[in-house]
């Protein structure tokens, strides 16, 4: 298989089956009778089927983010090569790996550790996941317009991609800022879990209304980041750079 077929198969697997497993926990959360607005996504891992679709699919989608991760940065590293860029950027295109490997890695562990049963370390995940996520997003991004800022069929590509990442920077800021009015220090996080217990009471009421409005930025963070990750599919299918990646 070629470096290309590779990449375009890794990218378009991400997208699609994170997409397709979001909202395949979504629907069936509706379904069991909860509110349609607006569950966190972890919420899906309380309550079957969701937590079986929770679970397989943090599981699947972290190793596809490794691998995409990592193809991302090999190609940028060429490009940076063949374009004579200054060793700079080969710096951050490295500094962007590690971090977004650590959040691949959350990824995949997240599942095994719903929150209404040890919320520190699923939260301790998930901030590792959004996090290390949005700081891959912004740095390959940098690299990405460093690369084609002179090639003007890539222009459209590389401002859909800055707004992806943006989009995901402003999701993470605004998550943490609404639940910062809800979880304070003085918030009684027992009484909180022990609402789980009780599937409908939970999954049906809206005791602290911000925690919506969180929510739902936690979708424009997540679609954020797949975006970014899609936009790299044009750069991968553009015949001139395929060609050039077939000797590898």
């Amino acid at each position: 298989m070629r470096a290309s077929q590779r990449r375009r198969l890794v990218i378009v697997s991400t997208v699609v089956i994170t997409t397709l497993w979001l909202a395949a926990g979504y629907i069936t959360w509706v379904m069991n009778g909860c509110k349609a607005y607006m569950p966190f996504i972890s919420d899906f891992d309380l309550y079957e089927p969701g937590d079986t679709i929770f679970t397989l699919g943090t599981l699947v989608t972290g190793y596809l983010v490794f691998w995409v991760i990592m193809e991302i940065h090999s190609m940028n590293m060429k490009r940076i090569t063949l374009g004579g860029h200054h060793t700079f950027w080969h710096g951050v295109n490295h500094l962007a790996v590690f971090p977004g490997l650590i959040g691949a890695f959350s990824c995949i562990r997240i599942g095994s550790v719903p929150w209404d049963t040890d919320g520190p370390m699923h939260g301790h995940y998930a901030f590792d996941i959004f996090i290390f996520g949005v700081y891959w997003c912004l740095l390959i991004t940098a690299v990405t317009v460093r690369i084609w800022w002179t090639h003007p069929n890539f222009r459209r590509v590389i401002g859909l991609r800055v707004f992806a990442a943006l989009s995901a920077f402003v999701g993470l800021f605004q998550l943490i800022a609404t639940q910062a009015e809800v979880w304070g220090p003085d918030f009684d996080w027992d009484a909180y879990n022990a609402l789980t217990a009780d599937m409908m009471a939970f999954c049906t009421s809206s005791p602290y209304p911000m925690l919506n409005v969180s929510a739902a930025w936690e979708y424009v963070l997540v679609f954020g980041m797949l975006g970014t990750i899609l936009s790299f599919l044009p750069e991968v299918e553009d015949e001139d750079i395929s060609r050039d990646e077939e000797s590898e």
